[in-house]
């Protein structure tokens, strides 16, 4: 690696590491104390994202969990093979209580880029503020429910049904079957005994989407190992948690 490289890689990292302490720091401002004694304990994930053959992007989530409370933080970021078709970056995060193991969502924040337009938006309190490229902004009541992404990685599935939103929609998940599964991957995957947890996704316009997530125990938390969302007359779009999480980190 040259040093031009060096440089550049660096200069990527400071500006991914403080845009992640701008986001902490908001969302810290809004959550409420919690005893400087409980411990904290902490979760990594990452994720491929294939759509049919290809590889479409990866996907991170750190969580940490203190008590009854959690703070959620990931990035999404596109594939170069993707971005010749479509460019996005996503950066999200959120803070809440576990509620009989459920997270409640106290604040979900989330940062979007395509590459033509950048959007911040910050759902808590009952509001929704939405900011766009060029000073564009606006306010409307928050959906109901829990945010999409601490369901996706904190809730006890397989669940019944529950509500969920993106800070602006929300969206009914309603689950239609399950099974266990010895789950068999290449060996930078997780494999291994898995339930699978087979829902329904509704939007408010009464598309359906069906989303299946296979659970299982990793390192020493519940976790959603393989996602996968299918979507009619498209390629299905498959997540599969890396066992070498540690290491890897969307750029």
């Amino acid at each position: 690696m040259t040093a031009g490289r060096r440089e550049d890689s660096a200069a990527g990292g400071n500006r991914r590491a403080g845009t992640s302490r701008r986001a902490w720091a908001l969302l810290a401002a809004l959550a409420p104390a919690v005893g400087a004694a409980a411990p904290a304990t902490t979760q990594r994930l990452a994720y491929d994202v294939k759509i049919a053959w290809l590889e479409a992007g990866k996907l991170s989530a750190d969580i940490a969990r203190r008590a009854e409370r959690y703070e959620l933080a990931g990035n999404i970021v596109s594939s170069k093979a993707m971005d010749r078709f479509f460019r996005w970056r996503g950066r999200f995060a959120a803070t809440g209580a576990l509620v009989a193991g459920f997270p409640t969502t106290r604040a979900y924040l989330l940062f979007e880029d395509d590459g033509e337009e950048r959007e911040v938006l910050l759902a808590t309190a009952g509001t929704t503020n939405l900011h766009r490229s060029g000073g564009r902004s606006k306010s409307s009541p928050a959906p109901p429910g829990s945010d999409l992404m601490s369901v996706l990685f904190l809730a006890p599935h397989c669940l019944p049904e529950t509500e969920v939103h993106d800070g602006q929609s929300r969206y009914h998940l309603r689950l239609y079957g399950t099974a266990e599964q010895v789950l068999r991957q290449s060996a930078r995957y997780y494999s291994g005994a898995t339930t699978r947890c087979d829902y329904r996704f509704r939007y408010s316009n009464g598309t359906v989407r069906r989303i299946s997530l296979w659970m299982a125990d990793w390192r020493g938390a519940r976790a959603p190992v393989r996602v996968r969302v299918r979507i009619p007359l498209l390629p299905d779009v498959v997540l599969r948690l890396r066992t070498d999480g540690d290491r890897q980190d969307p750029q």
